[in-house]
């Protein structure tokens, strides 16, 4: 059977308009499309339900609201969300109807219609009538509060005499709770049809349904979007080649776990060791995957600058691990967004090891072994060098920010 994410939208993902019946005055609360965009990657369907009374009371038609739901719909694909189905009720509460919250008829209409199990779903409301009908039906019940007296559940302070699962200040909060996203995988790619491929069946057939992975085309000419639309991935594709750097900021930027892996799409790196890279986050801050063999495969003018590099590193900044350049590595989503990088090509990793060693970051070193690359290099050795020489010598003064 499937599950679902039931929201009921006044107030939870929209502002709360009473009896709103224009396309106008429907607006999207923020974080909204981030909630949206997690939530979408799930398995679970995404179903809107409300009471609207408007149309018995004669404020609004059916046709009126259908404008506003096709806007609804719109405007959350457009930002890569998903919306399956969306319930309402009609009818005036004093009707008596079974669909009118917090019966549960929406509910069982929507389980019935696409086999839901709703001792398996969530109900995400601002009301504790949505709790309520989340509690008659058997579903995890999800309160954000946005006037009293559900306020005062954020307060700490219970009013409420059913079951509350979680009380959250935002959509985003709660759509994190509800799919837990124990980490992201963001590749980077430009012009990897070949390697990608490779990599992404090796991630795939080894991480769980917990994880996600997100490839990130940076303005490649080749198939690279298109073979990674054949994996169970987000793909963000940049218009135009905008580096590296800006590659996997624009991963962590959309990231919606906390444990951030990177990884080459070239199949240079052991995408195996993933599994255990996750482990490793729960303990440290940053995990460093050190090329210590399989050197062979890196071209030797490469060699020489890694070296040169890797001890500038380590003796102008201590930087500890032996691999300052590799392309394997995880770090936390928060010190990644606390360090502000501005690299944009190849110099994001010096740039990373040398402020998470100025932030004094826990750090593992991971010696694994390097591979074969698939497919034609297309690293500009001088000119990633020369950028790379910039970023140490850039951040000499360069200290984190005090809280």
């Amino acid at each position: 059977m499937n599950k679902a994410i039931f929201i009921a939208w006044d107030a939870t993902i929209a502002k709360d308009v009473p009896y709103c019946s224009k396309q106008e005055d429907f607006v999207f609360l923020p974080t909204v499309f981030d909630g949206f965009r997690m939530v979408s990657i799930t398995d679970y369907k995404v179903i809107i339900i409300a009471n609207q009374s408007g149309i018995a009371r004669g404020y609004f038609t059916d046709e009126t609201l259908g404008n506003i739901h096709e806007k609804m719909r719109a405007e959350i694909t457009r930002e890569g969300g998903r919306i399956d189905a969306i319930y309402y009720c009609p009818h005036h509460p004093d009707d008596k109807c079974d669909c009118w919250k917090p019966k549960i008829g929406l509910l069982e209409k929507a389980a019935q219609e696409w086999n839901i199990a709703l001792t398996e779903s969530y109900l995400i409301g601002d009301k504790f009538h949505d709790m309520k009908t989340a509690n008659n039906a058997g579903c995890k019940a999800v309160l954000i509060p946005s006037s009293e007296p559900e306020l005062e559940e954020l307060r700490g302070h219970n009013g409420f005499k059913g079951t509350i699962d979680f009380t959250s200040a935002d959509f985003i909060t709660a759509a994190r709770w509800i799919t837990r996203v124990k980490a992201s995988i963001v590749i980077p790619a430009y012009e990897e049809e070949n390697g990608l491929q490779v990599v992404l069946s090796k991630i795939v057939n080894m991480i769980d349904n917990d994880s996600e992975v997100i490839v990130i085309d940076d303005g490649s000419q080749d198939r690279t979007s298109e073979v990674a639309s054949n994996f169970p991935c987000r793909v963000i594709k940049h218009e135009v080649n905008r580096g590296k750097g800006e590659a996997l900021k624009t991963g962590v930027n959309i990231a919606n776990s906390e444990s951030v892996i990177f990884i080459d799409a070239d199949n240079t790196y052991p995408a195996e060791l993933i599994p255990q890279i996750i482990k490793d986050l729960e303990t440290y801050d940053l995990v460093i995957c050190s090329r210590i063999r399989g050197k062979e495969y890196i071209p030797a003018f490469n060699r020489i600058g890694n070296f040169v590099i890797r001890n500038l590193i380590r003796r102008i900044y201590g930087f500890k691990p032996k691999d300052p350049l590799t392309g394997l590595y995880a770090i936390k989503k928060e010190y990644f967004d606390e360090m502000g990088l501005i690299s944009n090509r190849f110099g994001i990793e010096s740039e990373i090891a040398i402020k998470a060693t100025r932030m004094h970051l826990k750090m593992l070193d991971r010696p694994i072994t390097y591979n074969k690359r698939i497919g034609k290099p297309k690293l500009n050795s001088y000119k990633a060098g020369a950028e790379i020489l910039s970023t140490i010598f850039r951040f000499l003064f360069w200290k984190p920010s005090s809280k």
